[in-house]
């Protein structure tokens, strides 16, 4: 038992790294070999987890929208008001990205990769975010929540906060409690009739 959570600490030690050198050199900012010192494994042990740099980077992406979309939906209730809901949705995307400054300080690097990634990790997405779907659908036939694509609402609602939260870490605008309801109550305005 002890080999397998072995390559599973190892291959989480990669992930990890990838993430922290994401966040602080970029994409094309580090190399395999450092890649692997800083995670503590041997070079060659990056690939026996993971074919190329793109296999490594799509698989952490993957990753880090399923914590996302986990995050986001801790708490929801059926039971409050469509703004309740999506107003803990936002709040809980507020704090996953303060909480990971690593991921939101990467976020840049993870929307240039390929198109054929994105759109493929995007449609894979869509399962994971299915109570804010629903949220949508049931505000668009009330009427609450303006009649666009499911794509255009989760973009008003999701870029803001991740694009704030990301100025917030680099010390550029400082966002406080009341800052942040003010937000999500223009976020609110943004997507509601």
């Amino acid at each position: 038992m002890a080999p397998a959570a072995a390559k599973i600490d190892k291959k989480q030690a990669i992930l990890s790294a990838t993430l922290e050198l994401l966040a602080s050199c970029g994409f094309h900012g580090f190399s395999i070999k450092q890649l692997a010192a800083r995670a503590g494994v041997a070079t060659g042990t990056v690939y026996l987890y993971f074919k190329d740099r793109e296999a490594l980077i799509s698989e952490l992406h993957a990753a880090i929208i399923l914590a996302f979309a986990e995050a986001a939906f801790e708490g929801h209730d059926l039971e409050q008001s469509l703004k309740q809901q999506y107003q803990r949705i936002c709040s809980n995307i507020w704090h996953f990205c303060i909480n990971h400054p690593d991921v939101t300080l990467s976020k840049a690097q993870f929307d240039h990769l390929p198109p054929e990634i994105l759109r493929s990790q995007r449609s894979d997405a869509w399962s994971l975010f299915q109570p804010l779907m629903d949220l949508f659908e049931l505000g668009r036939s009330t009427q609450q929540i303006k009649n666009l694509p499911n794509d255009v609402l989760a973009s008003l609602s999701f870029e803001p906060y991740m694009f704030l939260a990301r100025q917030h870490l680099l010390g550029v605008i400082e966002v406080d409690t009341k800052e942040l309801s003010n937000i999500m109550e223009a976020s609110w305005d943004a997507i509601s009739r």
